[in-house]
This record gives C-alpha cells, sequence and structure tokens, in this order.
C-alpha cells in the first residue's frame, strides 16, 4: 500500500480539483481512514493478505467511513484546537460525509492499482480484483506508486511553502509601507 501519510497527497489533489468545495479536513481523515482496518483486523487474528477487507471494498467504504470519519472528525477538531490552537471553519454535514467518503473512496481506488489483494467486492466477494494492478506487477507498481506519491508530496510541500513566504512577504511589506 502507499505508506499510509502519503495519502495526504490524494486528499490535496481532490481538494485542488474540486476548487475548495470539499472539507480539506474532512478529505484527509477519509483518505486515512481505510488503513485503520489493518491494526484492528491483526488483532482480531486476520493476517496478510486478508489484512485488508470492509474499509478496502467500495461498498465497506460508502456503508461505514462515514460513520466512522464524523466520529474522528469530532476528535480531529478538538486535536486541532487544544494541541494546535486552530480553529476548523464551519462545514455543513453534506459537505463533511461527501468530503470523508470521496476521500475514503480514493484512497480504495488508490490501493487497487499497486496492492496484492484488493477485496473491492466484499461483503459480495472476498476475492481480489487485480485488473487495476499497475504495468501487471505488484512489485513495480509498489514501487511507482511510492516513488509518485513521495514526488508529489515534495512538489506539494514546496508549493505550499513557496505560497506562505509570499504571503508572509507580501503581509510585511504592507506593514513597512503604511507605517
Amino acid at each position: 500500500m502507499v505508506f499510509t501519510p502519503l495519502h495526504f497527497v490524494q486528499a490535496y489533489l481532490m481538494y485542488k480539483a474540486f476548487k475548495g468545495k470539499l472539507d480539506f479536513h474532512s478529505l484527509l481523515i477519509g483518505s486515512l481512514l481505510p488503513d485503520l482496518e489493518i491494526p484492528i483486523l491483526y488483532f482480531l487474528g486476520f493476517s496478510y493478505p486478508y489484512d485488508r477487507l470492509v474499509l478496502h471494498s467500495f461498498m465497506g467504504s460508502l456503508m461505514f467511513s462515514w460513520v466512522l470519519g464524523l466520529a474522528l472528525y469530532r476528535l480531529y477538531k478538538v486535536f486541532m484546537r487544544k494541541l494546535l490552537n486552530y480553529e476548523l471553519r464551519y462545514v455543513s454535514l453534506t459537505n463533511l460525509i461527501t468530503s470523508i467518503e470521496l476521500g475514503s473512496l480514493g484512497h480504495v481506488f488508490i490501493d487497487t492499482l499497486h496492492h496484492p489483494y484488493n477485496p473491492l467486492l466484499w461483503p459480495l466477494s472476498s476475492e481480489s480484483v487485480d485488473v487495476f494492478v499497475l504495468f501487471g506487477d505488484y512489485e513495480v507498481a509498489m514501487t511507482f506508486m511510492h516513488a509518485l506519491f513521495m514526488l508529489l508530496f515534495i512538489a506539494i510541500a514546496c508549493y505550499e511553502l513557496r505560497q506562505a513566504l509570499i504571503k508572509v512577504r507580501s503581509l510585511r511589506h504592507v506593514r513597512v509601507g503604511s507605517s
């Protein structure tokens, strides 16, 4: 699987693609959510390759991600306020659910491009659906996806840092010019 934190790239790109109409924080939660089932299934006795099941299927994602995502959003909101002193803006319930679901479904799709076990049709079937695996080879696909997401992560970080520096400079220029 793409290293879980790298799914940030997916949330960021979806947020930009929808021109800010979706909630970024909910997209982020949704994009990380499916991987929460891996440790849970492991502790329940499942092992590789069956360490992905419910939330890594399209139907499971649609049925459960919004419920789990809303609960996690509440915790995330408290974390942002208490530990980072950052207040999230108001987002409608419809936007929250839509953003969480799209983030989760995006995660499921991205994982189908390079993972050796893809239970996309669960609960109808727990058989793997492998038609989307890039290059027809899991190892090559996994290496490619990790490299791609790491490069995109670095590009996004550089872009956002540059935007922040431009903003700071313009604020400094306004303050200096107004004195």
